[in-house]
């Protein structure tokens, strides 16, 4: 085997692949914009940092939540464990190293508050991402400090009603019902991140400029949530066998980090698309066009209504 000509021939292969990305890139001005993006919010990084502060602030707040309020947050618990594949073995697992009546004896009203208030660290890690994003100046202080622990006690909410909803429209598994209660899913789940992005930007970016980003990260959650359901139960139940409660935390960690991708892509992908020029051509003139529509199919019904 001639070593040198097969080299030769790799690095041609790799030379003509780069020169294709970097025509598609220049023919398409938004994927060369969504490159560049992604290179200035440093993504990993944000993921990284969202996936730490909702493993190190947000899964103790659940456990503390759930030992003193279990009929209420027992649901939103249930979905969070289908949707990383925890499942019976990951709750077998963690409920032999974590009694809830002890965590009930150890810990009283002012640790309660300290769990609730240390887990705004998640919602700060996601009120910087937004603001890096959309470059604009981080709000901190009491301000700051204080709308993030309105959100993560709004935010906490907004999953079990979400949950609650879902369970009541729960029906027969036709693909027509099931599609229904998909779309109602992806429906819901957008609103509350919509209402998020606004709420920890202080509103400085307009809803319009928003509803693209909070649609995509809803598409992506759900699906990401009912398919890793399926994924992560062998990983989990793997990690379990091999190294305990902490294969549990290495799963949790790991679907943390694509949730944390979820958030960055989808909030990242909806500004660059929302602010491309063709694209607000394309929205206007649909808008244009399905009004003109309703006006003439307006006019067309009164014409033919009975005088």
């Amino acid at each position: 085997m001639d070593v040198r000509a097969r080299r030769e021939r790799l690095v041609g292969t790799y030379r003509t692949r780069r020169d294709q990305v970097v025509d598609l890139v220049e023919r398409i001005p938004v994927l060369g914009r969504l490159v560049s993006e992604f290179v200035r919010i440093e993504f990993i990084d944000r993921c990284m940092l969202i996936a730490a502060q909702g493993l190190l602030a947000l899964i103790p707040t659940f456990v503390v939540l759930v030992a003193f309020f279990p009929h209420l947050m027992g649901s939103g618990v249930h979905q969070f464990a289908d949707a990383t594949g925890l499942g019976s073995t990951g709750d077998e697992t963690i409920a032999g190293d974590v009694s809830i009546d002890q965590v009930r004896t150890q810990t009283g009203v002012i640790g309660i508050v300290i769990t609730l208030l240390s887990a705004t660290s998640f919602a700060r890690a996601i009120q910087r991402m937004y603001e890096r994003v959309w470059e604009v100046p981080h709000v901190g202080g009491v301000s700051g400090a204080r709308r993030c622990f309105l959100w993560l006690l709004g935010w906490l909410a907004s999953v079990q009603t979400v949950s609650g909803v879902l369970r009541l429209v729960s029906g027969p598994d036709g693909l027509v019902p099931v599609l229904a209660r998909l779309g109602l899913q992806v429906l819901l789940v957008a609103a509350v991140w919509l209402v998020t992005s606004r709420v920890l930007l202080f509103g400085r970016v307009p809803w319009s400029h928003l509803v693209l980003g909070a649609l995509v990260t809803s598409v992506l959650q759900v699906l990401y949530a009912r398919s890793s359901g399926l994924v992560m139960q062998p990983y989990v139940e793997q990690n379990a066998e091999q190294f305990g409660t902490l294969g549990v935390i290495l799963a949790i960690s790991t679907w943390m980090i694509g949730f944390g991708a979820i958030l960055v892509g989808s909030s990242l992908v909806g500004r660059v698309v929302s602010e491309d020029p063709t694209v607000g051509h394309i929205l206007r003139s649909s808008e244009a066009t399905a009004r003109s529509g309703w006006a003439l199919a307006r006019r067309a019904v009164g014409r033919g209504a009975p005088r």
